[in-house]
């Protein structure tokens, strides 16, 4: 059971303390009924502006408030949203609902709060979000000149408030400047995406920019229809920031617990992965939007490997993963799954300029979609490309292929790295939920085939 809802407030710093008043009742209520509870109250400032056929079709802001509840009553746990109009009648029938329960084989006591409050806030996304007028964001990235184009590009400030019956009470606000623009040119198209807790015009407008590029560069080739086999293949960070959100998935103790991971069996110190990809979990990462002091079990969280140098460090624990698994939590706590907040793939030797020439003769890839697996365990998974897509013969881009579809598994991809560019790009939207930090990657002998 689960209830939801979204309301307009009052913009302005009153309803924040408004909400302390909403969680304090909320406690008062629901600390003599459960053995243990956190109160999670999120409260979100949002302003976007949607692109179609390179007119701007939505220009809107809005702000929610949600209050999300984890109680434990006797080894039962539940997990709800609860209307703030209704407060005492939804946590009452939430704890009657939980004691109808049977135990849960996942309980593990909440473990001692150890973050911290903290925030990372720039004014001009504040102050933006909280008057709605987006008029200054047109004007500094020339929306109204890109040509034929699509997208959306969001300003937001989230504060939240976190209060346990262990003794955690922390509150973060985080401001977010994030955007993906798709530019199309003939039957071409480029699409590039960026995200920052900071309102960067360089950023964007170079987003932009690649997007342009990539559309205008497939546009002057001649079209290719690709011949299915293995290749070598130049990855860029779009579709990157995709795969590699799979792999800390896959380092999620939850889906070992769930049977779904191709780490299931590793341990620290096993190879799984190329000497050259480092992949870290960076949620105290200030200029990324996952920006995190604390865990949703209020343990402090800190910067962590996943892979060193291809040597597997560990998985991320929540205290239910930690108890089942033999571990302890890493201050990666979802209440339901551990989670990586932000992530980065540590940069590499292989300058940008250089790329083609070290890929000779193969394929770049830009972007894509439709990433879906096959078997987890194996790690066998097929993604469909999208957008500009170049054959590559002697280092130079000499055809645009219409349709490609990666079809290969995960742990083969890691192991196939041979090469990282320096420049790495802060990537999230539809298909990259994860603020991640991700360059180009060199694969080789990767199998491409071609959508049905």
């Amino acid at each position: 059971m689960v209830w939801r809802a979204t309301y307009k407030i009052k913009r302005g710093e009153i309803y924040m303390n408004e909400f302390e008043d909403v969680i304090e009742r909320a406690k008062n209520i629901v600390e003599p009924l459960v053995d243990e509870y956190i109160l999670l109250g999120t409260i979100k400032d949002e302003a976007m502006i949607k692109l179609a056929h390179g007119e701007i079709s939505v220009a809107q802001s809005w702000n929610d408030i949600d209050l999300d509840m984890y109680i434990a009553k006797n080894e039962r746990i539940g997990i709800y949203t609860i209307n703030v109009k209704k407060l005492e009648d939804d946590i009452r029938k939430a704890v009657s609902d939980l004691e109808k329960l049977e135990k849960s084989p996942f309980y593990a006591p909440l473990p001692q709060p150890s973050g911290k409050s903290d925030k990372e806030i720039d004014p001009k996304i504040k102050n933006a979000v909280e008057s709605g007028d987006l008029s200054f964001v047109v004007e500094d990235l020339e929306l109204k000149n890109i040509g034929d184009a699509a997208g959306m590009i969001t300003l937001s400030l989230t504060n939240e408030l976190f209060l346990s019956s262990t003794g955690g009470k922390y509150s973060s606000s985080i401001t977010k400047f994030n955007g993906y623009v798709r530019v199309f040119k003939d039957e071409s198209s480029g699409q590039w995406s960026w995200t920052s807790t900071k309102y960067s015009l360089p950023l964007a407008k170079n987003a932009i920019g690649i997007a342009k590029e990539l559309a205008n560069d497939c546009n002057k080739l001649p079209r290719t229809k690709l011949e299915p086999g293995a290749y070598r293949v130049l990855l860029g960070p779009m579709i990157v920031g995709n795969l590699i959100e799979e792999v800390a998935r896959a380092a999620s103790a939850g889906m070992v617990v769930f049977g779904m991971s191709f780490l299931i069996g590793k341990k620290p110190g096993d190879e799984v992965a190329s000497e050259k990809l480092t992949l870290k979990d960076i949620p105290l990462n200030r200029e990324l939007p996952g920006f995190r002091s604390y865990d949703q079990e209020g343990v402090g969280t800190k910067n962590k490997y996943i892979i060193e140098n291809g040597v597997f460090k560990g998985f991320l624990h929540n205290s239910k993963t930690a108890k089942l698994l033999g571990g302890e939590t890493t201050g990666n706590a979802g209440w339901i799954m551990p989670q990586s907040f932000n992530l980065e793939i540590t940069e590499g030797e292989l300058k940008s300029e250089e790329a083609f020439e070290n890929l000779k003769n193969g394929y770049f890839l830009t972007n894509n979609w439709y990433t879906r697996f096959q078997n987890y365990l194996e790690g066998t998974f097929s993604t469909v490309t999208r957008d500009a897509a170049f054959k590559v013969e002697n280092g130079k881009p000499v055809a645009c292929v219409e349709r490609a579809r990666i079809a290969d598994s995960m742990p083969r991809i890691l192991k196939s790295i041979e090469g990282i560019t320096k420049e790495r790009w802060p990537i999230e939207w539809w298909e990259v939920g994860t603020p991640t930090l991700t360059p180009y990657l060199l694969l080789s002998g990767i199998k491409l085939t071609i959508p049905q």
